[in-house]
């Protein structure tokens, strides 16, 4: 109920906005854009930036391509919150799609995409509780960070495109602690990225080979972090759920192209 209420206040701000910024996660932009508030806005008449953060989590050429192929849909900037890094270009493209003398924007996408470190930054100072846990915006939140612009944060909308909780959680949108089964999770996840990135995980964890299974690799970062059950049995649940948490915290490099 709290989580429908949350999204109903997000399509109540983008009615009183005079641009929307949809906030996606650049290692997999086309799967954290949300295709409902996209058409609404499309629907009012309203500006669109979509706005790429994490930029420093991946290449600078694949920022570059996936900007690129985005900005046929809708004006596109890359940043990195983390980093305070592409801001300028984003107040410039604000300033080209409203010269109003009081612009009012808001901020939108799923959650664990930035929004709130956008805001931050934005501001110049910590106004907006930021985390790696998805759902830490649960208010709608007004903060003024310029003479004419007046910015609204919003709790990350759900449900989105993807409905499936082992996707979700690969977005960062979805609880690590809360999986039902962070085994066939981190499955999906392991599958997804030997088709991408393997390298990556491959540094991260010092794996033997390419060649490792799921289960080899579950078993190894067990056995390397020193997770063990009583008995001497190795704890594969919470090293699904460590190599989950590590990625959705950047800690292992993936991108994906749009």
């Amino acid at each position: 109920m709290r989580r429908r209420k949350e999204n109903r206040w997000v399509f109540e701000l983008i009615k009183i906005s005079d641009v929307i910024l949809e906030v996606v996660d650049g290692r997999f932009p086309h799967l954290t854009r949300v295709s409902s508030i996209e058409k609404h806005i499309s629907n009012l008449g309203c500006p669109l930036i979509i706005v790429l953060n994490k930029c420093d989590l991946i290449p600078r050429e694949i920022c570059e391509y996936n900007k690129q192929i985005l900005s046929k849909e809708f004006p596109t900037v890359y940043i990195s919150a983390q980093n305070r890094l592409g801001t300028k270009k984003l107040r410039q493209q604000i300033s080209r799609l409203s010269p109003k003398r009081e612009t009012v924007i808001s901020i939108v996408g799923v959650p664990n995409t930035g929004k709130s470190s956008l805001l931050n930054i934005l501001r110049g100072k910590h106004v907006a509780p930021t985390g790696q846990k998805p759902g830490v915006t649960r208010h709608k939140q007004i903060v003024r960070i310029s003479n004419r612009i007046l910015i609204y944060d919003s709790p990350g909308v759900v449900p989105f495109d993807h409905p499936d909780i082992n996707l979700q959680a690969f977005l960062g949108a979805y609880e690590i602690s809360n999986l039902p089964d962070p085994i066939d999770t981190v499955n999906y996840f392991l599958d997804r990225i030997k088709t991408n990135n393997f390298q990556g995980l491959k540094d991260r964890y010092k794996l033997p080979s390419e060649n490792e299974s799921n289960d080899e690799i579950i078993t190894h970062i067990a056995r390397k972090r020193g997770l063990i059950l009583k008995g001497g049995k190795l704890n594969l649940v919470e090293a699904a759920k460590v190599i989950m948490r590590e990625f959705s915290a950047g800690k292992i490099p993936y991108w994906e192209k749009v």
